[in-house]
């Protein structure tokens, strides 16, 4: 499709403060000369993902060890642990996956909405030594300013804040990066109900330039 076909798809009521149709058109026809060069590159090589499979809470340390030794083996370069039960677990946990996996490889964090704002961000920054790339829903998905707030102490440390698959439209994820309540945009494509409201949101990303990641069944829309 064009350019123009793609924005076509789009709604664009309640987000032209953020983006319009002239400015999305102009988005995508700037990123027409490399869109060739993109797919060649997803179809040889896959879409960048991380595996979760390797750091489930409960977990003993010896199956910790193994499943970050098993997925290095397969080729995984990207590593997520589950978070927020006990610190002090937290912290010999994540020791294990950084003596497995190195330091060259990245580990993100995910508590699923365990903490008030505070918590989260005294959490992690007990946590920031083991260099996380972000935390991944730290509060309740729907404190927009919360997330905002966590994001404003963390950034400086070097972690982002990743939410979004239990937004269900494309306002509540534009407010989210008009706050800059978040550093990675995870869709959930199904929540989200359709590929134009999908369009929209990925637009309104790359206005802000968010590092948007598709979650959940994004095999369907990874050419989006």
């Amino acid at each position: 499709m064009t350019p123009e076909q793609l924005v076509s798809c789009v709604d664009f009521r309640y987000i032209t403060d953020v983006v319009t149709k002239d400015e999305a058109t102009e988005i995508l026809q700037q990123q027409q000369s490399t869109k060739l060069k993109r797919e060649k590159f997803v179809c040889e090589n896959g879409y960048p993902a991380y595996t979760t499979s390797t750091a489930w809470l409960g977990y003993s340390d010896e199956t910790l060890r193994e499943k970050c030794r098993k997925a290095l083996s397969e080729g995984w370069t990207r590593f997520k642990m589950k978070i927020g039960a006990n610190l002090e677990d937290d912290k010999r946990r994540a020791t294990i996956m950084r003596e497995e996996i190195g330091w060259q490889n990245a580990l993100m964090m995910d508590c699923n909405q365990r903490w008030d704002v505070p918590d989260a961000i005294s959490w992690m920054k007990e946590l920031a030594q083991f260099k996380p790339l972000w935390i991944e829903e730290p509060t309740s998905p729907d404190d927009i300013l919360g997330h905002a707030t966590i994001a404003k102490a963390l950034n400086p440390l070097g972690i982002g804040v990743a939410t979004g698959e239990m937004c269900q439209n494309r306002v509540i994820f534009k407010q989210m990066l008009q706050a800059g309540s978040l550093q990675f945009l995870q869709i959930d494509s199904c929540r989200v109900g359709s590929v134009n409201e999908l369009i929209a949101i990925l637009l309104m990303a790359k206005k802000f330039d968010s590092k948007d990641r598709l979650f959940f069944l994004f095999r369907l829309f990874i050419f989006i």
